[in-house]
């Protein structure tokens, strides 16, 4: 359980008091039950109260709007997420982060049986994932993603081995630009059947994140067809 603290009282009149820690990404889903809008708002008003000037933003975010392990609090200056946070954890977090430049280990995300990479969050069998800042391109970390993932691959069965180099070759369309209308199609169908057919579940690991993109966000998926990436965007 995390430490419960008294609320803190707001700062005395004068200078604005020192942050150690003032950027936090968000993840957000139009539908969620996990409390993340509840968890912003609570942000910005106990950061109102002490007078710290705080950047909140929205990240770019692939879920169902109830992952069991949200809401995720990314610190980009930190290079860690915080998960599993409630609007009653927020005096604790700014007073230990913002303020003190501690981290609250009860509530940081640590998965000690998954080897990933500290930007992002991706939790395959929950169908998750969360980019630490929100300029990543959505396309880019589906490819980044796979290419961690297929590098485990053993490649002895048919769907795991051909379907790692399609969805390769179509993520690179689709970054690139100018990719057929009906790649996205082709996309989901061999992701599927990686996913149900393949000798072990290793291949839905390597598939689940393009199926992911297509399911919630085909908007983004579908711009990459003709444009590809925009140059604003950042890729890890």
């Amino acid at each position: 359980m995390i430490r419960r603290q008294p609320d803190i009282a707001a700062p005395a009149a004068g200078p604005a008091p020192a942050v150690v820690v003032s950027r936090y990404s968000i993840c957000h889903h139009p539908h969620c039950t996990r409390g993340a809008d509840e968890l912003r708002r609570a942000l910005a008003r106990v950061g109102r109260r002490l007078g710290l000037d705080l950047k909140l933003e929205p990240t770019l975010t692939l879920c169902g709007g109830d992952c069991p392990g949200g809401p995720y609090l990314g610190m980009p200056e930190k290079g860690l997420f915080y998960a599993g946070l409630r609007r009653g954890d927020v005096p604790v977090i700014l007073a230990e982060t913002s303020l003190a430049g501690r981290l609250v280990f009860e509530r940081l995300r640590l998965e000690r049986t998954e080897v990933t990479d500290p930007r992002l969050v991706y939790d395959w069998k929950h169908r998750v994932l969360v980019a630490l800042e929100p300029d990543y391109c959505l396309v880019g970390l589906l490819y980044y993603l796979m290419n961690f993932n297929a590098r485990e691959s053993c490649g002895k069965c048919f769907p795991c081995r051909y379907g790692v180099y399609r969805l390769h070759r179509g993520l690179r369309a689709l970054m690139q630009g100018g990719a057929e209308p009906e790649e996205l199609e082709r996309m989901r169908r061999v992701a599927e059947v990686m996913t149900d057919g393949s000798y072990c579940e290793f291949a839905a690991k390597v598939a689940t994140p393009v199926l992911m993109g297509l399911d919630y966000d085909p908007e983004g998926m579908t711009a990459h067809l003709q444009k590809g990436c925009d140059p604003k965007e950042r890729h890890l």
